[in-house]
């Protein structure tokens, strides 16, 4: 469930409020998760979307139908509870911290479900998703919301330099031409 959080950067209970039926492992390359109670803005009401499962998230889910699922009571609910209901968000997040708690991690470290949502805004920002695509994938109005949630790293900057001269000089066809280490290589600017 936490590996859908992040790699789908749904809300606690957008995966909640999953069905079985809402996975279509046959729609588009990767296959789409139907988000059928997206939040809304402004009491507007659920605001449906189709995600992706990128990252392998189709690979995980079905491992998690075919070994998992099975264990809870028959229901249609993805990820059900003990009796096959819906889980609480409350739940998840008190599961998410128990896993953590289980890791080691001190309180300091720890992370809401709600985190995993954010990571997943800015990695694949990081990783050069265009922003309006994230903004499709969360399910936002506006990219100044997805905005909010991006964090790029402290080395945000030059791991995009980088990714922009090794573009640039593979392009060119000769990549070994101009160092990237900067001037104390000899391939940079003096």
């Amino acid at each position: 469930m936490f590996r859908t959080l992040y790699h789908a950067g749904l809300r606690s209970e957008e995966a909640s409020m999953l069905d079985m039926p809402d996975l279509h492992f046959d729609r588009g390359p990767f296959g789409k998760l139907h988000v059928r109670f997206g939040k809304g803005a402004h009491t507007s009401g659920p605001r449906p979307r189709w995600v992706p499962m990128l990252d392998g998230l189709d690979l995980v889910l079905h491992w998690f139908l075919r070994d998992v699922r099975g264990r809870f009571p028959d229901s249609p609910v993805l990820f059900a509870d003990e009796s096959g209901g819906q889980l609480h968000r409350g739940t998840i997040r008190n599961r998410l911290r128990r896993l953590m708690e289980l890791e080691g991690r001190s309180p300091t470290e720890w992370f809401s479900p709600h985190g995993l949502r954010r990571a997943c805004a800015t990695h694949n920002y990081e990783r050069g998703v265009d922003l309006v695509a994230i903004q499709q994938l969360l399910g936002h109005w506006t990219v100044s919301s997805t905005m909010r949630y991006v964090r790029p790293s402290a080395t945000f900057i030059e791991d995009a330099y980088r990714r922009a001269v090794t573009t640039t000089l593979s392009e060119l066809g000769d990549p070994g031409q101009v160092g990237l280490a900067g001037p104390s290589d000899g391939g940079g600017r003096r």
